[in-house]
């Protein structure tokens, strides 16, 4: 199965704004940085990423990397968009 992480796409991601920065997990959406050994993160892992607000709810698939300042963030395959609502 693979790892469902939340993205705030304001912080990029969007198609020609470079990888998206500001990833989130879990029910209290936490950092992403804070689980990378108990879940295993590695760079190049396949994810879906996921937005929801109360107008709309879709996911993509995306890899994860490291940036330059050892925080993951994540590039989206847009052609994988996947509408759930709106």
């Amino acid at each position: 199965m693979t790892l469902r992480i939340y993205a705030d796409f304001n912080s990029g991601g969007s198609p020609g704004k470079g990888p998206c920065w500001l990833l989130r997990y879990g029910t209290q959406r936490r950092p992403l940085d804070e689980y990378t050994d108990e879940l295993g993160l590695k760079a190049g892992m396949p994810v879906t990423l996921y937005y929801e607000d109360p107008a709309e709810e879709f996911e993509v698939s995306a890899t994860l990397e490291l940036s330059d300042h050892q925080r993951w963030v994540a590039n989206p395959d847009w052609a994988t968009l996947r509408r759930i609502r709106g």
